[in-house]
């Protein structure tokens, strides 16, 4: 009975012969990558070194040629993540994405293990670094690290990706919340009375603030368009013969999405209009540029705050009770109302997305109130005769 072939980069027994007064010979059947057995040498001043020779070329035979890109076990992680990089950029992500993709390499990948190659990386290693990390920074580098060690693999420099054998971070996914109705009654007025004033108290000690910001988040509620989207709207983004607008998307998919917009949504971009700011963006910095989300996001902070009392001064609530608002809490809420007027694909499809997985694990808010479903039950699982209590 033939004796089965060693299995693909494996070697066989070592033999050592002298060949020379002060030299060694040790060899070793070895199968190589296309299947066939050839023979490995390797000579040394003695049996030891010459065998000692011959495991090196063994383990570096087991590791087959580079591919193109040139990635091999000398490789170091640094160079590693540029390439794992560059891939990123070539798929049709988000900026957002690419550039907290850049930042996880440049701030946390390659300040704690840049240096060392990819023959070098092990479980542990990788462990005790993921455990210096928490929350989503350890899932961001996990996920980077993952991508890097995932290419070296694809280009044998490694046997496998072993990121994989890493514990996943922990990070507590928060569930949707949606803002009420009465919530947004008072969300709106807050915003109303903090936009065109100068300061926490009212007092004119500086240039005043947006006087369209109550416009700008009419139109983040009337689209659920995220931040980056309505941002950089254009007049000739808004098509007012159909009262749609022409949002430019910033993640994956189709590059425009049209909406049909709501009436109110349709009067705040009248009144922003009537303003006759120069230039063709929509919502415009006082500098005329196009205006930055962070600066955006500072002012919902400080608007949410912003306490209106009526003619007895009584408060409208707590100064924090809008603390978990941001501009993505408008999309999750016109994902929630849409689902619950309209179903789970309509609301998909408002925000943009191919399906309503994402919209649904995101963005829908789930109520405590189940369906009334009393009828039902009633009708299928009543006793008979009827229930009575015994007097």
């Amino acid at each position: 009975m033939a004796r089965p072939p060693l299995p693909l980069g494996t070697w066989g027994a070592i033999t050592r012969a002298q060949t020379a007064p002060g030299q060694w010979r040790a060899r070793a059947k070895y199968r190589d990558w296309d299947g066939r057995t050839r023979t490995v040498e390797r000579f040394g001043a003695s049996g030891a070194k010459a065998e000692a020779a011959l495991k090196v070329a063994l383990r570096d035979r087991a590791r087959p040629a580079a591919a193109p890109a040139d990635v091999t076990r000398d490789t170091n992680l640094a160079d590693l993540g540029t390439i794992w990089l560059d891939t990123k950029r070539r798929q049709n992500l988000a900026p957002k994405t690419i550039e907290l993709y850049e930042q996880t390499i440049r701030t946390h990948v390659t300040p704690a293990v840049g240096e060392l190659r990819v023959g070098e990386v092990t479980i542990g290693g990788l462990e005790r670094f993921l455990d210096t990390k928490t929350g989503t920074v350890k899932k961001r580098c996990r996920l980077a690290l993952s991508g890097m060690m995932g290419i070296a693999a694809k280009h044998d420099a490694v046997d496998r990706n072993l990121v994989r054998d890493t514990t996943p971070a922990a990070v507590q996914r928060k569930k949707p919340r949606a803002i009420s109705a009465a919530e947004l009654t008072i969300l709106r007025a807050r915003v109303a009375a903090y936009a065109g004033t100068h300061g926490g108290d009212g007092k004119p000690t500086g240039p005043p603030r947006a006087v369209d910001l109550p416009e700008l988040f009419e139109v983040f509620i009337g689209t659920g368009g995220r931040i980056n989207e309505v941002l950089p709207l254009e007049w000739s983004d808004v098509l007012w013969d159909s009262n749609q607008v022409v949002l430019n998307r910033t993640k994956g998919g189709e590059n425009m999405l049209v909406l049909t917009l709501p009436q109110f949504a349709i009067d705040a971009l009248k009144v922003q209009r009537a303003r006759m700011l120069p230039g063709g963006l929509v919502f415009p910095s006082r500098a005329g540029t196009a205006r930055l989300a962070a600066n955006v996001r500072r002012q919902l902070r400080e608007a949410r705050k912003y306490v209106v009392r009526d003619a007895r001064g009584k408060a409208d609530g707590p100064a924090g009770m809008f603390e978990w608002v941001t501009p993505h809490s408008f999309r999750r809420t016109v994902a929630t109302v849409l689902a619950e007027e309209l179903g789970e694909e309509r609301a998909a499809g408002q925000l943009g997305h191919s399906g309503p997985d994402v919209t649904r694990a995101h963005y829908i808010e789930r109520k405590a109130v189940a369906p009334d479903s009393s009828a039902e039950l009633q009708r299928r699982l009543a006793p008979s005769p009827p229930f009575t209590h015994p007097k």
